[in-house]
């Protein structure tokens, strides 16, 4: 099972970060925060625990909306919106995990979707969720 958080400014910009160019899976593209859930876990923990590691910053589990569960592969993911305003330059992210973070449109992240700079099989799941939610 894995968790997702997007998170959405004042402005209806989204929060992504790009992957670590030395990651495993899905290299060197943009994506949501998120991660696997860990025994023990539920998925906002894990929001909670991957926002904190990756990006260094602090979330209310009660603040986490979940918008919706989908599965990609053999793993389901939670995914949750969390509206909120965050100072991307005082962020510390972890090297081996984190290389860049950007608040990014729609238009921006549709374009990193299309020219297959972002992690694939998650916009395609939750784009029409988040469009209600930044009323485009």
């Amino acid at each position: 099972m894995g968790a997702d958080v997007w998170i959405i400014n004042s402005d209806n910009k989204i929060l992504i970060q790009k992957r670590a160019k030395q990651k495993k899976l899905s290299p060197n593209v943009w994506a949501m925060t998120g991660g696997s859930v860990i025994l023990g876990e539920n998925s906002k923990d894990t929001i909670v625990r991957e926002s904190k590691e990756e990006l260094d910053i602090d979330i209310n589990a009660n603040d986490l909306k979940l918008i919706t569960k989908f599965k990609t592969g053999n793993v389901w993911i939670e995914t949750y919106i969390l509206k909120c305003d965050y100072d991307i330059s005082k962020m510390k992210f972890q090297e081996d995990e984190v290389s860049d973070v950007k608040w990014a449109t729609w238009t921006e992240i549709n374009d990193l979707v299309n020219s297959g700079n972002f992690i694939k099989h998650r916009w395609e799941f939750v784009s029409r969720f988040l469009k209600e939610e930044i009323k485009l």
